[in-house]
């Protein structure tokens, strides 16, 4: 078989040869004048010579597609790059905002009670489950904290401090089943105890123990921290009643009262490390 095709591949170039030979023959009897056998080889390259130009013109535009794109990628990667470093920044400003907010907070607080001592700190972790609801923030002892210490935000009480490590400490929250504060009524001075309920946690919410059978207390009331006892603050907000319910027992009351702070999307937060007990 490959014989075959060399000598096909001769014969073809000796037609070839001779014809190249009969034109020129035939072109030098002319005298330079195009014969009708120039004009039909014209007729013949012609196409011959279009196909060439568009192969060309195929390969330079699949050249000029190539450089472009790597142009469009190279492009495309710095701007990916600035729209990371954006958003880095926009993040690092949301942070000094939301810490902003709780600095110009403690310093409200402070010109109440200028015996408040403050350390702001960012929560960095977030645990709950069936049982418990606490976060862990970025200071600790070597901030001067210490357990016990009230946490709170502007709008009120997250929680307490529960462990201190070195460089960062647990706070147990607010609906917690441990936590247990001393609280009263802002509206009718109705004292009672704001206490964490294993029920009352999964929606959220706190319970407010042993209000008088008589009280006057109505959902939307405020409740804050009463300062008896030494244990946290006087004036905290813990938040707010929600609905008041008569004990099995008949003898008090207790209202279910929902935390003044959205403990799912807090961030950062003000440390209470001292501050002068009431009397």
């Amino acid at each position: 078989m490959n014989g075959f095709f060399s000598k096909k591949t001769v014969v073809v170039i000796l037609i070839a040869v001779l014809i190249s030979l009969i034109l020129a023959i035939m072109s030098a009897v002319s005298g330079g004048r195009i014969s009708p056998v120039a004009s039909l080889v014209n007729i013949i390259s012609e196409p011959l010579q279009k196909a060439c130009g568009a192969v060309t013109d195929f390969f330079s535009d699949r050249a000029d597609r190539a450089l472009r794109y790597d142009e469009l990628e190279k492009e495309n990667q710095k701007l990916r790059e600035e729209l990371s470093l954006l958003r880095q920044a926009l993040r690092e400003n949301e942070a000094m905002e939301k810490e902003n907010v709780q600095l110009r907070a403690a310093l409200a607080m402070r010109e109440r009670d200028s015996s408040f001592v403050f350390e702001s700190a960012e929560i960095v972790a977030k645990n709950a489950d069936n049982w418990t609801r606490s976060f862990t923030i970025n200071k600790g002892a070597t901030s001067g904290l210490t357990p016990d210490n009230c946490v709170i935000t502007s709008d009120g009480m997250v929680g307490y401090i529960s462990e201190v490590g070195a460089t960062w400490a647990t706070v147990t929250a607010i609906t917690d089943t441990t936590m247990e504060a001393s609280a009263i009524a802002s509206r009718t001075r109705d004292v009672a105890s704001a206490e964490g309920d294993f029920e009352l946690m999964s929606d959220g919410c706190f319970r407010l123990s042993y209000l008088p059978r008589n009280t006057q207390v109505l959902a939307g009331d405020i409740i804050e921290t009463s300062g008896v006892g030494g244990l946290f603050p006087k004036g905290i907000v813990l938040g707010y009643v929600v609905e008041v319910r008569n004990e099995s027992h008949g003898i008090s009351k207790y209202a279910i009262v929902k935390p003044a702070v959205d403990l799912d999307r807090v961030n950062h937060v003000l440390v209470i490390k001292s501050f002068e007990s009431v009397s």
